[in-house]
């Protein structure tokens, strides 16, 4: 595990008393890339985050990666791929902001899901969301909806 140095300065009265407590956060078994988990911690609501991540390590215990977009917009979402043995072409992508898994992999009958929405692109069904990461069921139901889009992006 890496090393982090940090130096801190308190100004306390005499004789009073500074407690420090520190959290490790296992990152490098989850894999999620520290650049990932920064905007994790700055830009998800905190009663979606330990969702996100959870669903983030499954994708990557799919073999997924979890890509940081080169574009302007990347302090709006996040992007997963799949494994190497599929086309490079993005599986499904999170919104910071609202937890939002959208799911890249065009139709997808959504009968045996119950938070799964379809979005459309105008009046056509383009692709599943699941509109929030807020409990384990939203996090199983992305995670699946993802496993869909591998077979569909498999070569």
């Amino acid at each position: 595990m890496p090393t982090i140095t940090l130096k801190i300065t308190i100004d306390v009265p005499d004789g009073a008393t500074v407690r420090v407590e520190t959290t490790d956060i296992d990152t490098a078994s989850a894999g999620i890339p520290a650049e990932v988990l920064d905007r994790i911690n700055r830009l998800v609501p905190s009663r979606f985050r330990p969702n996100v991540i959870a669903y983030l390590e499954a994708v990557i215990a799919l073999d997924c990666t979890v890509e940081v977009p080169d574009s302007e917009r990347r302090e709006e979402y996040v992007n997963i791929y799949p494994p190497a043995r599929c086309r490079r072409s993005r599986a499904a992508s999170i919104y910071y902001a609202s937890s939002r898994t959208a799911v890249w992999a065009g139709t997808i009958e959504l009968d045996d899901f119950d938070l799964a929405e379809k979005t459309f692109n105008g009046h056509t069904y383009a692709y599943p969301k699941v509109p929030h990461l807020e409990n384990a069921k939203a996090v199983e139901e992305a995670t699946r909806l993802t496993e869909m889009a591998i077979q569909r992006l498999e070569r």
